[in-house]
């Protein structure tokens, strides 16, 4: 019922809106999810680069 209520709200929501406001709507939601992935693999990346590196650096700071 929750996810019912949601889309039938959105839909309204749509409606209102002339078809230029919904393509621009859509485009910058798509626009920002895009950015935000992209930052998120980057730091996913990084981070494990890291690990890697880190655990290498260890090991050779532990030989003789």
């Amino acid at each position: 019922m929750q996810r019912f209520l949601s889309v039938l709200i959105f839909l309204c929501a749509m409606a209102m809106m002339s078809s230029c406001q919904v393509v621009d709507v859509v485009f910058h939601t798509g626009a920002w999810s895009g950015v935000i992935f992209i930052i998120l693999i980057s730091i996913a990346i990084v981070w494990i680069l890291a690990r890697i590196l880190g655990k290498r650096r260890k090991q050779d700071w532990t030989k003789p």
